[in-house]
């Protein structure tokens, strides 16, 4: 109830505001004209679409300063969620035979809005392509049609319109950047039909396009991890001087490298880079076990000191203290590991603090591309807690 009060009061107010601006008078012909308002609005709010659907046409006939008013009823109705009442208070306006253009390209603007919120793509593109033509709607139109192309996964789209888009700058991405999205889009497309070839193809021309993306690095690790390991160190490689935080995410791809190889020298490249980027409070319980039995305790000791912050000094003691990951103490000890740093991990974008369980490229709540972190270990312990 306390929503449509305030629908009410909206559009109340701007009735008032859009009458009063055109009349300086009052006339008994205008307290018809507003009761009939009323009228409409009462049944469009008791879901009596037609009925009132019939009064605005007839007011509309009356006074052409109630569009404005139409429109932003259409606005609120679209962010209720009551898209079928915005669609068709926006095609009722565009049935006017004398509209003027103005007014006509903001409809069909508030329109492909309607369609796009009610999933409706096929018909938003449409719109929005065709408007996208006017100065006055190019950016917004072409920021909506490549949502769109990316909720369809038409990527090809994506890219050609990324391309012609004279902004500098989309949801805080370089064209480049999300130019380089959409080329992992369609690498992770090629490689899901086991075109591999294609896939590593289109990885490169990512990099070639903007080589300060994370993603491509990351996608072609795994890529490479059974056919070409060193290259695929050579990804790691460059991925950790990026961003470090990829021990975490990739933890387990990691370690499936050294297990498909069992080979001494890449188990060795792994540890080094393993040492090299490991930061505070990034700590990885697989990558740790990694480290105990290729190296023993002396690499473990370092991983600990280098990612843990003294948050886990006592069970580490503990697990020196067994010199064996065999004992059921340490394997004890390892879970609990185990438990905090798997059950208590998240990614949270850095653009909104969107929370998600795995590490994702895109962020489903604000759009954008490549914010997802994972939480350290001292925020793990504090969830715990």
């Amino acid at each position: 109830m306390i929503e449509i009060f305030i629908i009410l009061i909206v559009i109340f107010l701007l009735f008032i505001f859009l009458t009063t601006r055109k009349y300086q008078k009052e006339s008994l012909s205008n307290n018809i004209y507003s009761a009939e308002y009323y009228r409409g609005l009462n049944y469009l709010l008791n879901d009596e679409d037609d009925k009132a659907l019939k009064i605005f046409t007839d007011l509309i006939d009356v006074d052409s300063s109630t569009i404005e008013t139409h429109l932003a009823l259409g606005g609120v109705y679209r962010r209720r969620g009551e898209f079928d009442k915005a669609i068709l208070i926006h095609q009722n306006l565009l049935s006017r035979p004398k509209l003027d253009k103005g007014i006509k390209n903001q409809t069909l603007y508030e329109l492909g809005k309607d369609f796009f919120s009610a999933g409706l793509y096929d018909k938003s593109e449409k719109i929005l392509h065709n408007l996208q033509n006017n100065k006055s709607y190019e950016e917004s139109c072409s920021e909506y049609l490549l949502l769109i192309y990316e909720l369809s996964k038409d990527w090809d789209s994506a890219i050609k319109l990324t391309k012609n888009i004279k902004k500098q700058k989309i949801r805080n991405l370089s064209i480049n950047d999300l130019i380089s999205q959409y080329y992992c889009e369609k690498a992770n497309e090629y490689q899901k039909d086991n075109q591999l070839n294609k896939a590593i193809t289109v990885l490169r021309k990512a990099i070639n396009i903007n080589d300060s993306s994370r993603r491509p690095y990351s996608m072609l690790f795994k890529l490479n991890i059974q056919s070409n390991p060193s290259s695929a160190l050579d990804n790691l490689l460059n991925l950790m001087q990026m961003d470090s935080s990829f021990l975490v995410i990739l933890s387990n791809e990691i370690i499936e490298l050294s297990t498909i190889h069992q080979d001494k020298e890449i188990d060795k490249r792994i540890s080094n880079i393993i040492l090299q980027f490991s930061n505070e409070n990034q700590f990885s319980p697989q990558i740790y076990e990694f480290m105990f039995n290729i190296n023993g305790y002396s690499s473990p000791d370092e991983y600990v000191n280098k990612t843990t912050n003294n948050v886990f000094t006592d069970i580490f003691d503990n697990l020196y203290s067994q010199k064996s990951m065999i004992s059921n103490e340490s394997k004890t000890n390892l879970d609990l590991l185990k438990l905090i740093s798997e059950n208590f991990l998240t990614y949270n974008c850095s653009n909104c603090g969107h929370s998600v369980r795995n590490h994702i490229w895109q962020c489903p709540s604000c759009n954008h591309w490549e914010t997802f972190k994972p939480n350290t270990i001292s925020d793990r312990v504090a969830i715990n807690d």
